[in-house]
């Protein structure tokens, strides 16, 4: 229904972004598949507002994150709902059914109202923004590669590009990702005595390269003032 009112073309990719796609996705062509256009191209992911709900698995696997073209997408706009709504339960928890459920909606559609009269200003402001966090993510992008050097950021580049053009066949790739280890038993955790896990394995290196970075930062301006 989405798709045939919204003039979408059916040779174009549709990304379907659901709480709970990591499932529904599974057997989707099963079930509706004979009621959807031949040769449509359907990507799935998990929108930022619930995949960090779900286990780690998933967040590499779907969330937008890491899907080319997609960008940074709550993809829930409803719940974000919630914390204005709050404000009028009070008045809608001793009503009648009816009653709260026109309240609610009253309430909803003058939020929807608001959106549309003020969509300019937010559009705006928000381009403005993601103008200076692109300025910030490039700089912090540069610092990163000269700390780790060419050749590993030349490899990372070969395995995501490998890996992207893979994806759909197999969300499994996407696990490239995660943070691992390359033996993980061999590098015990001097605290506990218990091997160390990927994600301690993958923060002790990022700490490692924020605090290389922040002496390097000490040094040049020790250097600049003498």
């Amino acid at each position: 229904m989405g798709m045939k009112y919204t003039n979408v073309q059916y040779d174009q990719t549709i990304l379907l972004i659901y709480d709970i796609i990591c499932q529904y996705i599974v057997y989707l062509w099963q079930r509706i598949g004979a009621h959807l256009p031949p040769g449509l191209d359907i990507d799935a992911a998990i929108g930022l507002f619930h995949v960090h709900a779900h286990k780690e698995q998933c967040f590499f696997q779907f969330a937008p994150t890491f899907i080319p073209g997609t960008g940074i997408v709550a993809g829930e706009i409803l719940e974000s709902l919630w914390s204005t709504l709050n404000a009028i339960t009070p008045m809608a928890r001793t009503a009648t059914l009816a009653n709260r459920a026109e309240t609610i909606d009253d309430h909803a559609t003058d939020s929807n109202h608001k959106k549309t009269i003020g969509m300019v200003g937010t559009l705006c402001r928000l381009y403005n923004r993601a103008t200076d966090m692109l300025d910030h993510a490039k700089a912090y992008y540069q610092n990163l590669t000269d700390q780790a050097g060419n050749a590993a950021v030349d490899k990372w580049k070969f395995e995501i590009e490998m890996v992207e053009i893979h994806r759909k066949e197999d969300v499994s790739y996407m696990d490239i990702y995660a943070p691992k280890l390359e033996d993980s038993s061999d590098q015990p955790d001097p605290a506990s005595g218990n091997p160390a896990s990927p994600l301690d394995s993958w923060m002790e290196l990022a700490l490692g390269v924020e605090e290389k970075q922040y002496v390097d930062f000490l040094l040049s301006n020790i250097t600049l003032n003498y």
